[in-house]
């Protein structure tokens, strides 16, 4: 601890307390999941995730279909499609982390928002 942050806590009132208590806690990667799909734009996660899903299972399929082919060119085709499968199924992940990330970057400056505020508290108090 430093005194900075023991003096935020000393200004904070017990509501804004728990509230910083709680910013301030670091969230497991599966909480940060689960929080994707509760923000403001939990349509877009859900589709996200379903089309990520489609799309596993899409490449899966491919792949499937590409080891049994008999010709190349059929082997090629299913091949192309697991391809774009994979790849598409890659930008969703990428999108969904950044998503993640970005709810965690808005929880980091809720807190100092919050810590702002009670310092600005304690100073016109004083």
């Amino acid at each position: 601890m430093t005194t900075i942050d023991d003096t935020i806590r000393q200004a904070l009132s017990p509501d804004d307390l728990r509230a910083y208590e709680e910013l301030s806690r670091a969230e497991t990667p599966l909480q940060a999941t689960i929080t994707a799909f509760r923000t403001q734009h939990r349509v877009f996660s859900i589709a996200g995730f379903l089309a990520g899903t489609a799309c596993l299972v899409l490449a899966a399929y491919a792949v499937w279909r590409a080891a049994e082919a008999t010709e190349v060119k059929a082997m090629l085709g299913w091949a192309g499609v697991a391809a774009f499968g994979f790849f598409f199924m890659g930008l969703l992940k990428v999108w969904f982390w950044m998503e993640m990330q970005k709810n965690s970057v808005v929880r980091e400056v809720k807190r100092l928002e919050l810590q702002v505020a009670s310092l600005v508290a304690l100073a016109s108090r004083s």
